[in-house]
Formats: C-alpha cells, sequence, structure tokens
C-alpha cells in the first residue's frame, strides 16, 4: 500500500539559504541604482551581469533549500532540468531590472512586470523541484501551490516596488533603509520557497524496499552552492561599490565640467582660452559681445594680436604668467565698428604638476566706468556748469605756480571777479537764464583771461565769483588785466534777448601781498569787497588798509551774534503825523544796538554786515515781534491805537512762508492786523511774478503795505498799479534837497504826490526836518510827514510820552 514519506530540515541551511535570499535581495536593490545610472552599453553589461548575478541568488536560495530537505529514500537531480530552472531564475531578474530601471514606474508596468518575475519565480522553484528524481512519486496540494504562486507574485511586486524606490539615494538613511528592505525581501523569496516545499506530497510503495542508486552528498552540495552564490554575490556588489563611485567621480567631474562651461559661457566678461604659446583655442560668447568679432576671428591669434595700443605690456605681463603667477593689467583694443574698448584683464595660469600648460584670461569691459571716472574726476576739478576749473583746482594749480617760483623779474597777480547785483537780477529773470548768462560770461573770462597773459588759469569759486591767476611782467600790467576781465561792453543775447552784466574786481599780487595761494585769494577778496561798497564796475588792488575795515567787520559780526543772545537790540520809535490834522497817526520801528562797552552802534555800521551775513532774518522777525508786542501795550494802556510800521530785509520777503509768521506774531500777540504796517523797497518790487503773490498774502491778513524810499531805485508805475500796496515813501533824499529846491526836485516830489493820489495811494515823506520842507510838502498836499522836525527815533518809554503831549488823534491811515 503506497505510503506519504515525510521529510525533515537541516535547520543550519534553512537559514543559510535565508542568508542567500537576503544577500540577493540587497544585490538586486543595488543593482537597480546601477542599472539606471548606466548609460548606452555599460547599461546592457550592468543588465546582463545583474540578471545573472540575481538570478543566481535566488536559484542558489531555492536550491539550498531543496537540499536542506531530507527525505529516508535517496534523491538525484537531472542537471539538464536543475539549468533550466537557474536559467528561468536569470530571465526572471533581468525582467524584474529592466523593469525597476526605466525612467518611471507606473501601476501597469509594477503589476505586469510583477507577475511575469512572480510567474519566473514560480516556475523556476517547480522546475527545479521537476529535477529531483526519487523512489516515489511527487504530487502537490493545489491549495497550497496556489498560496506559493501567490506569494511570488506579491513578493515581486514589493521588490520591484523597492528596488524602484531605492535605485538612488535620497537621504542618509537611504543605506540602512535598503538593507531593511533586502531582509524583507529576503523573506519573501524564502517564503514562497518553504511554502512550495510544503505543497509537495511524496508517496512511495512500502513493498519495493529502498534503492541505493547515486545519492548525493546534500549537505556538502549545498554549501558549495552557497559558496558559489556568496563569491558571485560578492564579486558584483564589489564591483557595484566600485562602479558607483567611480560614477561619482565621473558625476562630480562631469558637474564640475559642466559648472565651469556654464560659467565660461555665461559670464558677463570676456573669457580667453590660451596655450603656452599664447594662442588663443577658445573664447566665450561674450568675447563677441565686446568686441563685434565672432569667435572664429580669434582662433590662432594671440592678446597681442588684438591690442590697440601697448602690446609690449601684454607681451610682459603674459611671460610673468608663463612663470606661475595671476597678473592683472588693462589693455585698450578696437571693436569691428572702429570703437576703442578699454579693458581691465586677469590672467591666471592653468598648472599641471607645476607645469603652465595655458591661461584664462578674464576680460571685463571698463570704458563705461573709465568713462565715468573721468567725467567724475573732471567734475571734481571742473565747474559742472562752465567747465571752468573749480576752487579745488584752482588752488591747486596757484599753489603749484607759486611752488615752482618766478624766473627772472616779474609776478603773478591773482583776480577775484563778482557780477554785480547778479543774485537779485537772476531771481528776476528766472535761474535758467541766470545759468545761461553765466555760461556765456565764463566763456568770455575764459577768452579775457587768454588774452591777458601765458598759462593764465581761470576758475570759477561758486555762484557769480570768478577767479583768475596771470603771470605780469610789471605791477602796472595787473589794472589793464583786471579792467579786460570785467570789460562787458557787448550785451548778452540768451534766447533772442539782450542783457547787460556788469562785475567788480579786486586783485592782490605775488610776492608782494601774499606767500601762498590762500592767503593772496583772502586778500583779493578784500579788494573786491571794497570794489563792490564802491558801486560796482570797479577795480581794487589790495592795500593793507582794507584789513583793518575788514577786522572791524568782523568784530561787528562777531558781537552781533552775541547781540541777538544777550538781548542788547532795541527798538526806536519815530512818530509819523498827519499834515492835514496834525496828530500823530504812526510810529516807524528802527532797530538799534546797545553795545555794553561802545553804546549805541550807527545802524549804518551793523545793518549792512547783518544783511551780509544772514543775520538780519532773526533781527528783523525779533524787530517785527516786539514792534507787534508794544503796538499792543500802548492801546492796552488806554492810548489811542497808532499804526506801527516794519522794514523788510530782502531775506525776510524771500521767505516762503512770510505771511504765516506775520500772522502767528499777530495772533501771539494780540494786535488787530490793521495796525501793523510792512514796509518794502524798491529792489524787492523787481520780480513781479515773485512778489505779487506775497504781497496779496500778507494784504490777505488785513495789514497795510508801503513801498519806502519811493524813486530812488526801479521806480514803475506798472507795479504801483498791479501791487495791493497802501502808501509810498518819499525818499529823505528828495526831502532835504527842498530846503535848497531845484526845478527838478521840485517836480519830482510833485510827481510823486501827483501819481499815488491818482492811484488813491497815501503819500508819507521822511527825513523833515524843517519848517520850511514842512511847507513845501503842505503845498505839495503830501498826506504823511516823518522826521527830526517832529522827532528822532526814541525809545518805547519815551515815545508814549509823546503820544501824551501830540494834540488831538485821527483815525489810523
Amino acid at each position: 500500500m503506497p505510503m506519504e514519506l515525510q521529510g525533515q530540515y537541516h535547520l543550519g541551511l534553512v537559514i543559510l539559504s535565508y542568508f542567500v535570499a537576503v544577500l540577493a535581495s540587497y544585490t538586486a536593490l543595488d543593482l537597480a541604482g546601477r542599472v539606471t545610472a548606466a548609460n548606452g552599453s555599460a547599461r546592457k553589461l550592468w543588465l546582463v551581469c545583474g540578471a545573472i548575478a540575481m538570478g543566481s541568488g535566488i536559484w542558489s536560495m531555492h536550491f539550498i533549500g531543496m537540499l536542506a530537505f531530507h527525505l529516508s529514500i535517496p534523491a538525484r537531480y537531472e542537471y539538464g532540468i536543475v539549468l533550466l530552472s537557474y536559467v528561468i531564475a536569470v530571465l526572471s531578474s533581468g525582467i524584474a531590472l529592466y523593469v525597476v530601471s526605466r525612467e518611471s514606474l507606473r501601476l501597469h508596468s509594477l503589476l505586469g512586470g510583477g507577475l511575469l518575475m512572480g510567474a519566473g519565480i514560480t516556475a523556476m522553484h517547480y522546475v527545479g523541484m521537476a529535477a529531483m528524481r526519487l523512489d516515489a512519486d511527487l504530487t502537490y496540494d493545489p491549495l497550497l501551490w496556489g498560496v506559493s504562486a501567490f506569494i511570488a507574485v506579491g513578493a515581486s511586486m514589493a521588490a520591484l516596488a523597492l528596488a524602484f524606490y531605492f535605485r538612488s539615494a535620497r537621504s542618509r538613511l537611504y543605506l540602512y533603509g535598503k538593507l531593511g528592505s533586502g531582509f524583507i525581501m529576503g523573506a519573501a523569496i524564502a517564503g514562497m520557497h518553504y511554502t512550495g516545499m510544503y505543497a509537495a506530497r511524496f508517496r512511495t510503495d512500502a513493498e519495493l524496499g529502498v534503492h541505493a542508486g547515486h545519492a548525493t552528498n546534500a549537505n556538502g552540495l549545498a554549501y558549495v552552492v552557497a559558496l558559489a552564490a556568496l563569491i558571485v554575490l560578492g564579486f558584483v556588489l564589489l564591483a557595484a561599490v566600485f562602479d558607483k563611485r567611480l560614477a561619482s567621480q565621473s558625476a562630480r567631474l562631469t558637474e564640475s565640467e559642466q559648472q565651469f562651461q556654464s560659467l565660461f559661457d555665461n559670464n558677463s566678461d570676456a573669457v580667453f582660452s590660451m596655450d603656452a604659446y599664447g594662442n588663443l583655442i577658445g573664447v566665450n560668447p561674450a568675447v563677441e559681445a565686446i568686441t563685434g568679432y565672432p569667435p572664429s576671428h580669434f582662433k590662432g591669434r594671440t592678446l597681442t594680436d588684438i591690442a590697440a595700443d601697448n602690446r609690449e605690456k601684454a607681451l610682459y605681463h603674459f611671460y610673468r604668467m608663463l612663470e606661475g603667477r595671476s597678473e592683472k593689467y588693462e589693455l585698450t583694443i578696437v571693436r569691428r565698428d572702429g570703437q576703442t574698448v578699454e579693458l581691465s584683464l586677469h590672467l591666471v595660469p592653468i598648472s599641471i604638476q607645476g607645469r603652465v600648460v595655458g591661461a584664462y584670461c578674464l576680460a571685463r569691459d571698463m570704458t563705461e566706468s573709465k568713462r565715468a571716472e573721468r567725467r567724475m574726476h573732471h567734475l571734481a576739478y571742473h565747474d559742472e556748469l562752465t567747465g571752468l576749473p573749480n576752487r579745488r583746482s584752482f588752488m591747486d594749480a596757484v599753489d603749484e605756480r607759486l611752488a615752482a617760483g618766478i624766473d627772472g623779474s616779474g609776478q603773478f597777480a591773482l583776480f577775484s571777479v563778482n557780477l554785480d547785483r547778479f543774485k537779485s537780477f537772476s531771481h528776476m529773470v528766472g535761474h535758467t537764464v541766470g545759468d545761461k548768462l553765466l555760461r556765456s560770461f565764463a566763456e568770455r573770462f575764459r577768452e579775457s583771461a587768454g588774452r591777458s597773459g601765458d598759462g593764465a588759469i581761470p576758475a570759477r569759486m561758486g555762484g557769480d565769483e570768478f577767479a583768475c591767476l596771470v603771470f605780469l611782467h610789471t605791477e602796472e600790467e595787473a589794472a589793464r588785466v583786471a579792467a579786460e576781465l570785467i570789460r562787458l561792453d557787448r550785451p548778452f543775447v540768451i534766447d533772442g534777448r539782450e542783457y547787460h552784466l556788469a562785475a567788480s574786481v579786486g586783485y592782490a599780487l605775488y610776492p608782494l601781498h601774499g606767500a601762498d595761494g590762500e592767503s593772496l585769494l583772502k586778500k583779493a577778496q578784500t579788494a573786491l569787497d571794497h570794489a563792490k561798497k564802491r558801486g560796482g564796475s570797479q577795480t581794487r588792488v589790495y592795500d593793507a588798509t582794507m584789513e583793518d575795515a575788514l577786522e572791524r567787520k568782523l568784530e561787528i559780526e562777531e558781537g552781533l551774534r552775541k547781540a541777538i543772545e544777550r538781548g542788547e537790540l532795541l527798538v526806536y520809535y519815530q512818530p509819523q503825523v498827519e499834515l492835514k490834522s496834525g496828530a500823530l497817526i504812526g510810529a516807524e520801528a528802527l532797530v538799534r544796538w546797545k553795545h555794553p562797552d561802545k553804546g549805541l552802534v550807527p545802524p549804518g555800521q551793523f545793518i549792512p554786515v547783518a544783511e551780509e551775513t544772514g543775520l538780519i532774518k532773526p533781527i528783523g522777525e525779533w524787530v517785527l515781534r516786539e514792534a507787534c508786542r508794544q503796538a499792543k501795550a500802548w492801546q492796552d494802556a488806554g492810548h489811542p491805537p497808532i499804526t506801527v510800521s516794519v522794514n523788510l530785509s530782502n531775506r525776510q520777503f524771500e521767505e516762503q512762508h512770510l505771511a504765516q509768521t506775520v500772522g502767528d506774531v499777530l495772533a501771539e500777540c494780540g494786535l488787530d492786523p490793521s495796525y501793523l504796517e510792512l514796509e518794502i523797497t524798491e529792489s524787492m518790487a523787481m520780480d513781479v511774478m515773485r512778489t505779487l503773490p506775497a504781497l496779496e498774502n500778507l494784504k490777505g491778513l488785513g495789514i497795510q503795505i508801503s513801498i519806502d524810499d519811493f524813486g530812488t531805485g526801479y521806480s514803475s508805475l506798472s507795479y504801483l498799479k498791479r501791487f495791493p500796496i497802501d502808501k509810498i515813501k518819499i525818499d529823505r533824499s528828495f526831502v532835504q534837497d527842498i530846503a535848497h529846491p531845484s526845478e527838478s526836485d521840485t517836480a519830482i516830489v510833485s510827481a510823486i504826490v501827483a501819481v499815488a493820489h491818482h492811484l488813491k495811494l497815501k503819500v508819507i515823506a521822511e527825513g523833515v526836518e524843517t519848517a520850511e520842507q514842512l511847507e513845501f510838502l503842505r503845498q505839495q498836499r503830501c498826506d504823511l510827514l516823518q522826521g527830526y522836525y517832529y522827532s528822532p527815533p526814541v525809545p518805547a518809554d519815551r515815545f508814549e510820552q509823546l503820544i501824551r503831549d501830540f494834540p488831538g488823534r485821527s483815525t489810523p491811515a
């Protein structure tokens, strides 16, 4: 009766088979990356070798597992069938590696590849089982057979997914993940094999007995197969590791070459590649952009061939580079369109084993930066508007000339030139026309300087101030040159209109008046100040007595600054009387300076200094505030209201927020605006476009406005008619001459009064000192009088007494 044989497993071989399965799985995961990374014939080679190695590992695990199974009867193997099972294992492995080496692993590829690989493994297993030759019948449990096939397909899909995932390094845990996956895949493969073995049923006829046959030493064969598998897998793994390292080095080298090539091609600077003989062997695209020549133009040429100048310098730096040095220098080349290009070159040697075999030359286009640098240098030493040397350049040149000394007889003259009243004139005509006039004057000044002597240096020192250094043979020549420099008999034509300018000049001589440029310039400017004080269009040579006047001026300026801080300024008031009624109806506020040592300083001494230094602005604002405060104080004391008149300086009138300042002062003092009168001069009214809005803003506050010193400046009926003014004040020079009247004097005063009355304006005459002057003005129907005839300017307390003593009072004018 047939009997089912029960087999036993050799535990050591079972463990060995699992280890082989794990190693085969790990090898498969590693080979997937190699196959993927390789290209061309190398890819095919790795695919074949990988299939053999992986197939050998899987087949070895299967065969060792079969040899680990021992029956009570001897077993033999049909080697042809065994070889067939091995081929099936290799082909299945090849399919697996092919699938995972593709760019993407889609679901249908995973399913198809897993099914084929699983079928191959299943076929390998059962074909291998069929190679067994036993004195028994071999059958399989259908259910377990199906389970083993299912495990084979599932394990294959899992193996494919893991192999695809781990074919490239993703993180620092990549190695551990791949090793763990190898153990999982090995367990799946071993599980499929031993499930298939468990499905096998061996039955034999007990009556037949046991036949000796040619039994195989199963254990020994298993170890031999395991050793062979380990050798194959180990060899393949080592080859993969070495190949990976070589590939990594090759990839780094390729990446480095690509980076360098990218840097070479995309560098905005021109890059020339040359051999050890200086021949150009390659250029980047920027070379064509900078030079205009195609790359083929440079092949076989040298840098000296394309240099526009100084080829010896190019050779010199090339030979120094051959010594292993990095060289930097500048070179000029000619573009294809004929323009010159300034290049900054950096020669970098290429050394191999200590020998220079070539070089890279990095060339940066410095044309624009060099042009900008020259422009900046020009601007640093030249005036941008006129192109003349500026103060810095002029003083450097003066010091250089003076340091060189004078050969033989002769001397240097330094001239300081200033355009008379140009600032006010520029305000009137506009800064655009003013700049054009300065350029035209500078050009004429340059020509005059050129005619004055050899090597003359003209310069613009700033604003409307110019200077010139001229070498002269005699001192007498200086006066002639000074007159020539400011000779402006021809008008300047700007935009079709003619403009006439005047200038003043002061000069100093070297070595007579100074030993260096700064002292010479200072003394020339001192002479210029004296020339301008004489009315302009004057020439003055420096004189030592001028220093005394300058010292007095500086002393006044310093004292005036302290006077503001110490409260040494006072406001005096001079009455204004209505001629018809004889009533005191107003007062002009006049600033006085009570010096602690010198007493009262005449206004004629400190007012010009205050105007020149800008101190007139804080002084004027203080006078305005003090006058408004005092007028309100007199009203609060019960006196009839009077109008207080305050002079505005040019600097105050040019203030953008003048109306707001006046309004704030009135509000602060609580004075009704109708009791404040502001006086402006005729020179302030020259620029109608600027003056009219300013006066309208002031008039909008409710104050009164008068024109001071009328008739002495640019008297014009047009602005009397256009400006919102209330009074005009006849200058004291006309009133003083009334004592000995001439037809012209009386005619002028009569005309002023008549014009004013015709325009509904009141007239006030200042400087009235005698009864004859008063009577004449009464005949001319003048409205208001002011002068010493009634009272000199007095302090506020004495003026308050005048208010009490004056008879009756009319409404404010």
